[in-house]
């Protein structure tokens, strides 16, 4: 069934409410005064009175018209301050009864896009605090090549620090001609970088429309930490295999060993004991080498609690000389008092072979609000380039009697704890830092 064609007068359409009341009023008068003058005597008195009593009615048609327009009045200031972006106001219900319903329904679409523009505000912060924290260096550029925003990660790795949002993405002085190269080519995947404290990047190249224009966006996110933690993870698993196989023969080895010696005095045989008990302490030396290998492939969790530094730093200097330089930190802090303990022990032991004297080895704390470094300082003339690059690999060394596992067990604490461990040669030897975050017990 075809729906009834509703017609309008175009002029009445564009009038207010007021001037259609007037224009109602005024077409009444009109009709009862045709109606007077056909139908009866032309009357003045008639007249006036007709006169009179339309423009009464129109004063009251408007009186009883007023609540009903303040109303609209209220709806219209509320639809106008929400199309103004101001989501805190509601119609005044106190003045509106008749269109009660549509004021509802705008409080609950001011109260909805209140809430939503909450949420997405909160998203915004939270998407910034994250890229702004991020060690993933982003960077979005234009179809022109040109720096549209940049991460603190981003502007350390290309331009020093300092930034470069507006400028041409390979006008940057400070980026390194590997990194250029690749952002250049825009070539995934892995790329070593010299001279950065990650030596290992993942570059991701994305891109996309926004606002009807073709935009890049760059990642380069550091992976040498993982690539170093797989790398470990790999030796330790090695280690525990080779471990095992080791002990099923050096137990049974030992064993036969003890047992031969023992033969060798009931027949007086003096050569054949030496033999035995050369192999029987062996046996002894390549089951505490062992031993030492299964320990570091086994390191536990950190047991964190609060560190007791005067307790710490006098069980140090009871086995190695140093000096304590600066004052112990006055501040709680969390760690594993022994894995803590083994890592300065070792890094004192390599102090103390480097051909240090005692006096030039010094121990510095220092701490921030959220970290702790602990620098180790030696006289010992530092290292070589090659050994300074792979003096954090497992089973490197650089000493004849060396077993590559005393960094490697320091930086795998430090990892332990969330932080991390850095060489440089800082004349007169080599300066060490063990950097430690602030953590609780819940943090690991």
């Amino acid at each position: 069934m075809r729906p009834k064609q509703r017609f309008y007068l175009p002029g009445l359409t564009k009038l207010t409410t007021n001037s259609r009341l007037n224009a109602l009023c005024a077409a009444i008068a009109l009709l009862l005064l045709a109606v007077q003058y056909a139908f009866f005597a032309a009357n003045a008195i008639v007249t006036l009175v007709i006169c009179v009593g339309v423009v009464a009615l129109a004063l009251l048609l408007r009186q009883a018209l007023k609540p009903l327009m303040l109303e609209i009045q209220a709806l219209n200031l509320h639809a106008q301050n929400l199309q103004d972006g101001s989501f805190n106001t509601s119609a005044n219900q106190l003045r509106v009864h008749e269109l009660s319903s549509l004021a509802n329904s705008l409080n609950a679409m001011s109260a909805q896009l209140r809430t939503e523009r909450a949420t997405l505000y909160q998203r915004e912060l939270l998407l910034d605090t994250v890229l702004q924290s991020s060690p993933t260096a982003l960077l979005l550029t234009d179809a022109s090549d040109t720096v549209l925003m940049t991460n603190p990660a981003a502007r350390l790795l290309l331009n020093s620090g300092k930034a470069f949002d507006g400028s041409k993405l390979f006008a940057v002085t400070g980026m390194q001609p590997q990194l250029a190269a690749a952002l250049h080519n825009r070539q995934q995947g892995l790329i070593r970088l010299e001279n950065t404290e990650q030596a290992v990047w993942h570059l991701s190249v994305s891109q996309f429309q926004l606002n009807q224009k073709q935009h890049w966006l760059y990642l380069l996110k550091p992976l040498t930490r993982e690539i170093q933690r797989e790398e470990l993870n790999a030796w330790k698993k090695l280690l525990r295999v080779i471990g095992h196989e080791l002990n099923n023969t050096l137990a049974p080895l030992s064993s036969l060993a003890f047992s031969g010696s023992q033969l060798a005095q009931q027949q007086h045989s003096t050569a054949l004991g030496q033999l035995f008990d050369t192999i029987s302490e062996r046996c002894l030396q390549l089951n505490q080498f062992v031993q030492a290998y299964i320990q570091f492939a086994k390191l536990p969790p950190p047991q964190l609690c609060d560190i007791n530094w005067p307790r710490l730093i006098n069980q140090l200097q009871d086995q190695y000389e140093f000096e304590l330089q600066g004052e112990l930190p006055n501040q709680s802090w969390q760690a594993d008092p022994q894995q803590l303990t083994q890592l300065l022990l070792n890094l004192l032991k390599n102090a103390h072979e480097s051909g240090s004297n005692p006096e030039q080895i010094s121990l510095r704390i220092k701490q921030t609000p959220d970290k702790l470094l602990l620098i180790l300082q030696d006289g010992g003339g530092g290292m070589t380039d090659q050994v300074l690059q792979h003096a954090l690999v497992p089973f490197y060394t650089s000493k004849p009697q060396g077993s590559g596992i005393g960094l490697t067990l320091c930086r795998d604490i430090a990892e332990a704890h969330g932080g991390g461990i850095s060489l440089r040669n800082q004349p007169p030897g080599l300066e060490v830092t063990v950097q430690l975050p602030r953590q609780t017990p819940a943090a690991l």
